[in-house]
């Protein structure tokens, strides 16, 4: 009977250890604001501002190298579509902040992988950063589920245009 208990008991800490390999370890949240450029009028003559373009975009590191499935993004409840793309750099440069005009510079520790999740809004008016309250991602990495929650989001320069 011992050793039946010690051999579930082995397993089981085994499966924890497993579980544990495939995982989010961070995960940053960015979004840049831009407006169209034209004026727009109505029929009257009168203008209309545009809504603003919202760009979003999610990296996460984790300890997986194959591709993360995205099962969904939500923006407060708000279900956005994402794409996966691969990023192998050690140190990904991501652009400069609005609010200091550092550089955003996010270094690969060893033996993880940094993806890029875009994100963009199916329907609707676009959510503004005010009014966001938490981010979810739900997905797999290999056969196990996760599901990670940011609070916050960084807002980038958006470059000048000619």
């Amino acid at each position: 009977m011992k050793k039946i208990f010690a051999i579930i008991l082995l397993f089981f800490c085994w499966g924890s250890g497993q579980a544990q390999l495939f995982r989010i370890v961070r995960a940053y949240a960015f979004f840049s604001v831009s407006v169209p450029g034209m004026q727009r009028v109505d029929d009257r003559g009168n203008p209309v501002n545009p809504d603003p373009i919202i760009d979003r975009v999610i990296y996460i590191e984790c300890r997986f190298n194959g591709r993360p499935k995205i099962d969904s993004v939500l923006y407060n409840g708000v279900l956005y579509a994402a794409t996966v793309a691969d990023k192998e750099e050690n140190v990904l440069s991501i652009g400069t902040r609005q609010d200091n005009g550092k550089a955003i510079v996010l270094p690969r520790s060893k033996g993880n992988h940094i993806w890029r999740i875009d994100v963009s809004q199916l329907e609707g008016k676009p959510l503004l950063h005010e009014q966001l309250k938490k981010i979810v991602l739900k997905g797999k990495l290999n056969s196990n589920k996760f599901a990670f929650t940011l609070i916050s989001e960084t807002q980038l320069s958006t470059p000048d245009r000619p």
